[in-house]
């Protein structure tokens, strides 16, 4: 492998999910349009996901101590770190080797020895992290940060629209089985009939042959995607959504689409603050999801309020994150 600029460390699978994976891609295409080489490290990727690298040199690591030989031999000028089992011992190592360090994090549970940390949570503050960072790392907190690819920005809604197509994505892994929990409850009330759908299960999704097998005892309106590399004309072209409260969330909320969010994981629990504090849409735990009276609630409250919810997801996320992140990256001394 060739020296580069840009080197990533993270790791995905069922379990993990594929939220690392996803914002260090959006972060390396964003780079690499600017001139800049990029590189990854994780352990072994399920097959399904590899496929979402191809277009760069991936390193997949069969011990954490392979990582060390790669930092020698590639010299990158940033390593950037989204990994919750990494922490400062890990990042301060990097930085004694001579590289700059980019910490993605949105748990504030753990000590970090960094020259950047970026958490795109609308409501952490600096007091989250300063007792768990070295002096003179910089933070980058807040939606202004929100790691979201151009498309998501080209496809802004400027209105809401009557509720006919319902779209539900619970990310690349869905390790809660929320979409297969979500069409057991919608098949139990008259929102089934009601629109058209679309599920988006995720490359790694647990429940496939399952979501296949119950669909097809479940005859509707409905089309089931394996993956898709056109989220942002997904979102664009659906009125409403059900899914979960991780990274979709800030795609859902600047293109505008109204959503019924359902935090499936325990680092999805601050943003389902978030989306409390700001009133950015309708919520459900995953408990009440499988109640298919509260799921039909929600969804008629998502619809009264369809269009204050659009303003208020546009308003806090303009979709610029990336933009601002690379121009540090590049800049930064």
């Amino acid at each position: 492998m060739m020296p580069v600029d840009y080197l990533f460390r993270l790791d995905a699978d069922s379990q993990i999910g594929t939220g690392h994976l996803m914002r260090c891609l959006a972060i390396a295409e964003t780079l690499s349009a600017q001139g800049g080489r990029c590189a990854f490290a994780c352990r072994p990727l399920p097959p399904t996901l590899r496929p979402k690298l191809l277009a760069y040199p991936v390193r997949e690591l069969d011990h954490d101590a392979a990582f060390w030989p790669l930092l020698t031999a590639l010299t990158p000028r940033w390593v950037i770190v989204d990994h919750y089992g990494l922490d400062a011992e890990f990042e301060g190592r990097v930085r004694r080797h001579g590289s700059k360090l980019l910490v993605l994090d949105d748990l504030a549970d753990r000590r970090h020895d960094a020259d950047l940390l970026l958490d795109q949570g609308p409501l952490r503050s600096e007091a989250d992290y300063r007792p768990l960072l070295n002096a003179d790392c910089r933070l980058l907190l807040g939606a202004d940060y929100a790691l979201l690819r151009p498309e998501f920005v080209a496809r802004r809604k400027s209105a809401s629209t009557p509720f006919r197509r319902g779209f539900i994505s619970f990310g690349g892994a869905d390790p809660a089985h929320a979409c297969l929990l979500t069409l057991q409850a919608l098949t139990a009330s008259d929102w089934w009939s009601r629109c058209e759908w679309t599920l988006l299960a995720g490359a790694a999704n647990p429940d496939w042959e399952t979501l296949q097998q119950w669909l097809a005892r479940h005859p509707a309106r409905v089309s089931l995607l394996r993956h898709s590399d056109q989220v942002a004309d997904l979102l664009a072209a659906h009125d409403f959504a059900i899914g979960a409260a991780g990274g979709m969330m800030w795609e859902r909320c600047c293109v505008g689409l109204p959503t019924l969010s359902i935090p499936i994981a325990d680092n999805q629990q601050f943003n389902d603050a978030v989306i409390a504090h700001f009133a950015l849409g309708e919520r459900l735990t995953l408990a009440e999801l499988e109640t298919p009276e509260r799921l039909a609630a929600a969804l008629t409250r998502l619809q009264v309020q369809a269009e204050a919810y659009r303003q208020r997801g546009q308003a806090l996320v303009d979709g610029q994150g990336l933009t601002r992140l690379a121009t540090l990256l590049r800049t930064h001394t």
